[in-house]
């Protein structure tokens, strides 16, 4: 009877999956100005936008709470920063229970939005610029929208005890023995975007490169943040002789001792972070507000200048288009996270090895 009972619920998911894909009114795209849905966002007189942001380091999100909050000063923006598996288990569960409490969700794991939409729950919403931004990461619908673009697989080290010349150009290059008690990495066992990282290194180089890698007295870490913090510290009181890690990405703030180089001979990650309001909220026009100042202009210009941004028309004029880049492509991410099997599949591969991610969550302590 149960197993009749999960056949008959699965039949009606895939279902309602069907017709959610299928059938979706036709959203017009904004045509009001910021300073307009400013204007109805305060109307509505929303107690607090609250918003699901995926991270392990409140960094990677204090400029744009900061930008916001200086921009709508009325509005009172509550952006939570975590890992995006929790925040992802934490949303359905309020779901399942009644009591949804986030208004926005912008999260890596990517997988969730095209289950959120087949249930019915995305409010979709396209933004005043909805026919610039890159198509390949948007919902034609307006059920998701991307956000920012990350990416991890740069090698940062520590200048005052490597030269540049010496950081490697492949990740094969690792296991030589001068880098043996130098290397600080983040479990790819806790985390997908560094699982597929390490998926795509070891599917080219062989498990035995990633067995021989965990010989090298590593420094595995929880969080991707993590590592470059723990290099600019010891850069600052030169502590340790760590100084090596590609598992990571630049946070402003730290020591300027930490510099990056692409490797030139790998393939690296990026993806666009994803984006979208729950019909469930009870701010939509602070929703809207907050999905239509991140994805302008006037938001995205300054960062099209050192890095690819959303929109077409920005990327352009900087050059910093990554779909012009052979070292990365965005959509392999996005395929990897939709296949929930081959990525629990990767994971064990690695905890076998490294055993299960120890330490504290990180955004308790940075």
């Amino acid at each position: 009877m149960a197993r009749l009972l999960f056949v008959a619920t699965s039949a009606i998911f895939l279902m309602q999956t069907a017709v959610y894909a299928q059938w979706q009114s036709n959203i017009p795209v904004e045509t009001r100005t910021l300073d307009e849905i400013y204007q109805a966002a305060q109307a509505e007189r929303c107690n607090q936008l609250r918003v699901a942001a995926g991270g392990d380091a409140k960094g990677y999100w204090s400029s744009t709470v900061e930008g916001f909050q200086k921009r709508f000063p009325s509005i009172d923006l509550n952006l939570t920063v975590d890992f995006s598996k929790y925040h992802d288990s934490r949303i359905d569960r309020a779901f399942y229970a009644g009591n949804e409490d986030m208004d926005i969700a912008a999260l890596q794991t990517l997988q969730d939005f095209l289950r959120w939409k087949a249930q019915n729950r995305l409010l979709f919403y396209k933004p005043q610029n909805f026919s610039d931004l890159v198509n390949s990461e948007k919902d034609f619908d307006g059920a998701w929208l991307p956000v920012y673009l990350f990416g991890f697989g740069r090698f940062f080290y520590d200048s005052q005890k490597i030269k540049g010349s010496e950081v490697p150009d492949n990740y094969l290059d690792l296991l030589d023995p001068k880098w043996k008690g130098k290397l600080i990495l983040t479990y790819p066992n806790d985390d997908d975007a560094i699982a597929y990282l390490f998926s795509v290194q070891t599917a080219k180089y062989g498990f035995d490169w990633f067995e021989r890698l965990a010989q090298q007295d590593v420094q595995w870490v929880r969080g991707s943040a993590t590592p470059f913090i723990l290099l600019a510290q010891d850069a600052e009181n030169n502590s340790s002789k760590r100084a090596l890690s590609f598992s990571t990405t630049h946070l402003d703030g730290f020591s300027p001792a930490i510099k990056s180089k692409v490797p030139s001979k790998e393939e690296y990650l990026s993806w666009f972070q994803t984006m979208a309001i729950f019909r469930s909220t009870k701010c939509p026009e602070s929703s809207k507000l907050f999905v239509s100042w991140v994805l302008s202009d006037e938001w995205q210009a300054p960062l099209s200048k050192i890095a690819t941004t959303p929109i077409n028309h920005l990327n352009a004029l900087s050059g910093n288009e990554i779909y012009a880049n052979n070292g990365t492509q965005t959509q392999r991410f996005r395929s990897f996270e939709n296949d929930r099997a081959v990525v629990e599949w990767w994971k064990t591969q690695f905890e076998t090895t490294l055993g299960p991610a120890v330490g504290p969550n990180p955004n308790s302590i940075y």
